[in-house]
């Protein structure tokens, strides 16, 4: 929201410095002018755009939060129905990713060489 106000002012005083410069026939300050002008634009351009993307970005992130919520109380209505089989389960996932995330054994061995 900054980027655009400041945007829009800056183009605003790029119109003045323009039309003083278009009056007093100083064409260094009618080219300042329209150089504010033109930045004021882009700046309020990317202004608007950070804004649209700051607001899809919330949105998106709403509906995921919503979605790991439902998954959640899914996965605690399931633990509290059936607990055995939810410790089973935790148990194997355990498992699997030790294995996954253990690597592999960095020794060296070396061959006698007899």
């Amino acid at each position: 929201m900054d980027d655009q106000v400041t945007g829009v002012a800056r183009q605003g005083v790029g119109r003045v410095q323009d039309a003083v410069g278009g009056l007093t026939g100083d064409s260094a300050t009618q080219i300042k002018g329209k150089l504010n002008q033109a930045a004021g634009g882009a700046q309020r351009a990317y202004g608007k755009l950070t804004d649209d993307v700051r607001d899809r970005l919330e949105g998106a992130l709403d509906t995921v939060r919503g979605g790991v919520h439902e998954r959640l109380d899914t996965v605690e209505t399931y633990v509290k129905d059936k607990p055995l089989p939810a410790v089973a389960i935790a148990a194997a996932v355990g498992i699997v990713l030790g294995l996954l995330l253990r690597g592999r054994s960095r020794t060296v061995y070396l061959r006698d060489p007899r």
